[in-house]
């Protein structure tokens, strides 16, 4: 079975963390994940994908095993930023993209500054307008877990993920718990943490000034991309309403769209559905 390595490179003056899957010599796919989550996010994907992509799973500053940095740095902007500077120091020129989330308004910071160096890109669950509701809850349990501190991995799903992230009450509890523990850190008084940093949550919220200029923001990126597109959704996604959806196709015809049944935001990407859509978009 397909294994990954750990590495750390130091970018931006960030010390960064990322998994290496699969053949060096195999195309390129980078893996960017969602505001809290870190690249284990990708861990059933890229054993799924591994035998024939090199999967780069990339931590965002602030997250998993990378560095923590100035609050001022966490924007999409420096994401941006950072992955292209993953991408140069691992000497590739352009890449497949999955992005969640996140990840994913990450991919649209990227195609303005260097649309060529993205080829076939899957946004997980996200478009240049953000569902309010959606917004709202997601910042609700940033809030809430960041300052949290959690007795045991079980702990932490009962009050830190299913308490936001509903659907996975019907997954197996191990599995779960697979998903669970890498957003973890043990203190040394044998309780838990989350590992992102709380200033990822931000310190308001936006004005309609800022929405406005947010989504513009979006909007061009998402146009700028130039390759294959995929939108995978959740069926009861709150983040991303249908007319988004809408909207994104009429901005790119080529746009392919899968769904996702029962999940909200995100799915997991090893769901029999997305990886059906993933397999036979990137053939």
């Amino acid at each position: 079975m397909p294994e990954y390595t750990d590495q750390f490179v130091t970018l931006n003056g960030c010390r960064l963390h990322y998994q290496d899957w699969g053949d060096a010599a195999a195309p390129p796919l980078l893996c960017v994940h969602g505001l809290t989550q870190q690249s284990h996010s990708f861990d059933g994907m890229a054993r799924h994908l591994a035998t024939r992509f090199r999967c780069v799973a990339m931590d965002l500053r602030g997250r998993g095993d990378s560095d923590w940095a100035p609050p001022e740095t966490y924007n999409v902007v420096q994401y941006a930023k950072d992955a292209l500077a993953l991408l140069d120091h691992l000497g590739i020129e352009a890449t497949d993209y999955v992005g969640t989330s996140l990840g994913g308004l990450t991919a649209m910071s990227i195609a303005r500054m260097a649309a060529p160096r993205l080829r076939r890109v899957v946004l997980n669950d996200i478009g240049p307008e953000i569902a309010a509701e959606g917004l709202a809850r997601i910042a609700q349990a940033v809030g809430d877990r960041s300052d949290a501190r959690f007795t045991s991995v079980d702990d932490y799903i009962e009050r830190g993920v299913l308490t936001y992230f509903y659907w996975l009450k019907d997954r197996p509890r191990d599995a779960v718990r697979e998903l669970a523990r890498w957003n973890l850190h043990r203190e040394a008084d044998g309780t838990f943490r989350v590992k992102y940093d709380p200033a990822v949550r931000g310190a308001s919220t936006p004005t309609p000034q800022e929405v406005q200029a947010r989504d513009k923001f979006l909007w061009e990126g998402f146009r700028a991309f130039t390759g294959s597109l995929l939108l995978i959704r959740g069926g009861e996604s709150d983040l991303l309403a249908p007319p988004t959806v809408q909207a994104m196709q009429a901005a790119q015809p080529q746009l392919r769209v899968a769904e996702v049944p029962g999940v909200s935001h995100a799915p997991t990407l090893d769901e029999a559905e997305a990886q059906a859509a993933l397999d036979a978009f990137l053939t």
